[in-house]
């Protein structure tokens, strides 16, 4: 899996969130400010970022996808609040 132009492919820690059940839908709860991820990808145009660090990015930000069972978001470099 690469990440292409800017863009960075993370894997967001769920592991601290809380989920309310309605009905058959779940809904995280939590912090709206941010999400904690592992960037696991880092395009060749994104600077300042490299493979492993964590970030935190807006909860909206990029866009979803599934690979191995697993979830990522794949987003921008302007969309990273704070690289740890």
């Amino acid at each position: 899996m690469k990440a292409v132009d800017s863009r960075v492919i993370v894997q967001i820690d769920k592991s601290g969130t809380e989920v309310q059940k309605i009905g058959c839908l779940e809904i995280p709860i939590g912090s709206d400010e941010y999400e904690v991820g592992k960037v696991i990808s880092v395009g060749p145009k994104a600077e300042g970022i490299n493979e492993g660090d964590t970030v935190y990015v807006y909860p909206n930000a990029g866009k979803i996808f599934h690979h191995g069972g697993q979830e990522f978001k794949v987003i921008s470099t302007s969309e990273i609040i704070v690289i740890i």
